[in-house]
């Protein structure tokens, strides 16, 4: 399935041995948004991103201000949908944090409770490798 895979660190190599391999471009999540947001049809296709820092852009949000910063991401993302799939894009989401699926997925980061689930929608847990792999597509169900 092409779209999002959101997963911990700790489930990377070299971090774990027999890990995840990390996509070959790795990006800070504001870059990424930057990228898609001012030239989505210029990424090449078929590549591979490994997007870091959604922990740090969500805790650096106030806490008051969260689910809003989140709705406007889940926003770019969704307006680039349509080119990242026919490019066959591939995106791995990493955080730092741990990622606490329930009613709906967030992720704990430095003591706070960070709204996933208002950017990713609805996510499908998937075992790989002994690693909570989180995946939806690019179209981001709700």
């Amino acid at each position: 399935m092409k779209g999002y895979e959101i997963f911990e660190q700790k489930y990377l190599k070299p971090y774990k041995d027999d890990g995840i391999d990390p996509n070959d471009i790795k990006i800070g999540f504001l870059d990424f948004l930057r990228e898609i947001k001012s030239d989505a049809e210029g990424i090449s296709r078929l590549s591979s991103f490994m997007v870091v820092g959604i922990d740090e852009v969500l805790y650096m949000t106030k806490a008051e201000d969260r689910l809003t910063m989140a709705r406007k991401i889940h926003n770019i993302l969704q307006s680039a949908a349509s080119v990242l799939e026919k490019k066959k894009i591939q995106v791995q989401i990493v955080s730092k944090g741990r990622l606490v699926p329930g009613d709906s997925l967030f992720l704990e980061y430095r003591g706070e409770k960070l709204p996933l689930a208002f950017i990713f929608g609805s996510t499908i847990r998937n075992d790989v490798r002994g690693a909570n792999v989180y995946t939806t597509g690019f179209n981001l169900s709700t």
